[in-house]
Formats: structure tokens, C-alpha cells, sequence
């Protein structure tokens, strides 16, 4: 069974406060974007999962990796007597508030249902992904969402139109533990009503007014180069630009394909050697 698994961004995230369990309590709206890993599990009667990894050498191969987490969780609840042979092919950069460990975890758990036949629903299967991960459960969904509590209670958003953006994404990588405990809580917190009015008119520019991270004022204080790459990314021509989660890439919310491209080739001309450039759409 083969899967593509997509990465998201962020296009609102405020954070709450602390909760008694350690984690923060969140609000934030995010899109899937075609930007994908894939992802194969082959059966066998070996109840050892083994796991590969190609495109990316830092990506652990071991026990702690999402993947075979989401696979032996899944032989556990079950009782299942049989393994895997996992191949994740890596495209979506670690590091990055990308969601692609959270999406590769998300997608694990539904091939290792079909590959070894357990009747299981979505509804069912999303619990088991909020204990891998607070935004694995958004990746059950294909359409835009709204995730609350530590992110795990999440909530799908009506389909909106096709939009475009750039992601650069520069070789450091930030930790997301770091990022939130430099978090401060505020007086006042923002709500994403707005955005969500404006995503569903399909008005880009509304939507580029209304994006919003509340972890870039964190990034920024303890990641020095915060200021040069969003800057980078705002002068080569898109509407409007931030971070996506904790960091550290970066999306531009273009026009259309069209302006989608030409600012594509811009950062790709101006970027550095280092950086990573995509195109793509939701």
C-alpha cells in the first residue's frame, strides 16, 4: 500500500496559555498543501516492523520516528501477529512547522489498518493519532481546519478556492519545545473569524491580511536570522508572508499560479545556495 503524505502551514496560530498538562492550549487554522512524502508498507508474517528512509539522512530510522510509533501502536490496539517493511520517501523538510512527521504518522496508521485488514474508521483511528502527536489528527482531513485544545480536537473548515504560495525554507531548524517555552501569554488573544470569513469568500488579499503566528514572536527572539529570511521572502513580490508553526519555513501567499511562479523564480534566483524553494498550491 502506497500513500502520498502532504504538509500544511499555518495560515493562523494564536496560543492561549499553559495548560496543567504541560502543553498550550491553541487555536489554529490550517490547509494541506501538495508538497508530499510518500509512504509504502508491504505486510509479512514477521511481526518485526522494519523502516527505511530515503531523501533524508537525519530523519531517525529507529524506534522514536513517528512512522513506526503510529505501525506498532496500531499492532498493539489490535493484537495484530503480523509486521511491516515501511520506505518513507522524504520530501516535506524537517524542522520546518511543515507537519510532515505528524502527516507521515497519520498516513502509517491508515495503511497498517488496510495492509493487515482491521475495520477501522477514521473517527476511530484519530485518538490514536493525537497520542503520536498534537496535529497528527488534522491530516485525516483534505480541506482546511480548525484545531483547538493542544491541537488535537480538530474540526474541518469548508473547501475554498485554489491558493498559491512559495515556502523558503532556510537550512536551520528550530525546536518547537524552545519555541513555545519563550511563549509569553497575552492579555488579549486574537480568534481567527476574519480569516476564516475571508478564506471562504475566496478573497486573497483579505486572507493575507488576516494571517497570523503568535510563535514568530518567540522564533524571532531566540533565532537570529528571523528577520533577514521573512524579509527575504516579503520583498520578492508575494502578498503577504509568515511563518508556519513553530518554524523555520516560511510561506508566500501569492495572486494566482501565474504570480505564484514568477515570485518562485525570484527566490530561487535570490535565495541561498542553502535554502530550500517550493512552489505550491493547497
Amino acid at each position: 500500500m502506497l500513500a502520498e503524505t502532504p504538509a500544511k502551514i499555518n495560515l493562523f496560530f494564536e496560543v492561549l496559555g499553559k495548560r496543567y498538562d504541560g502543553f498550550h492550549e491553541i487555536v489554529s487554522v490550517a490547509v494541506p498543501i501538495r508538497l508530499c512524502d510518500a509512504l509504502t508498507l508491504v505486510p509479512s508474517k514477521d511481526p518485526q516492523i522494519q523502516f527505511e528512509c530515503v531523501g533524508n539522512d537525519t530523519v531517525p530510522a529507529d524506534e522514536t520516528n513517528l512512522v513506526v510509533k503510529a505501525v506498532k501502536l496500531i499492532q498493539k490496539r489490535f493484537n495484530v501477529q503480523y509486521g511491516a517493511a515501511i520506505t518513507l520517501l522524504k520530501r516535506i523538510p524537517i524542522q520546518a512547522g511543515l507537519g510532515g512527521g505528524s502527516s507521515n504518522a497519520a498516513a502509517a496508521l491508515r495503511l497498517a489498518c488496510q495492509v493487515w485488514d482491521i475495520s477501522v474508521s477514521d473517527s476511530e483511528l484519530m485518538p490514536l493519532a493525537a497520542e503520536l502527536g498534537s496535529d497528527c489528527p488534522l491530516f485525516f482531513y483534505d480541506v482546511p481546519t480548525i484545531s483547538t485544545g493542544r491541537g488535537e480536537r480538530v474540526q474541518p473548515l469548508p473547501s475554498i478556492p485554489t491558493l498559491w504560495f512559495v515556502l523558503l525554507k532556510p537550512p536551520e531548524g528550530l525546536s518547537t519545545a524552545k519555541v513555545y517555552a519563550e511563549c509569553l501569554p497575552q492579555r488579549e488573544n486574537r480568534m481567527p473569524d476574519d480569516l476564516i470569513a475571508a478564506m471562504s469568500n475566496g478573497n486573497v488579499h483579505e486572507i493575507g491580511r488576516h494571517l497570523f503566528n503568535r510563535l514568530e514572536i518567540p522564533a524571532r527572539k531566540i533565532w537570529p536570522r528571523f528577520d533577514a529570511v521573512k524579509s527575504q521572502l516579503l520583498s520578492s513580490g508575494c502578498i503577504a508572508g509568515q511563518m508556519t508553526g513553530s518554524g523555520t519555513a516560511f510561506f508566500g501567499l501569492c495572486e494566482d499560479e501565474s504570480h505564484a511562479e514568477e515570485v518562485f523564480r525570484r527566490l530561487q534566483r535570490d535565495s541561498a545556495p542553502d535554502d530550500d524553494v517550493f512552489l505550491v498550491r493547497t
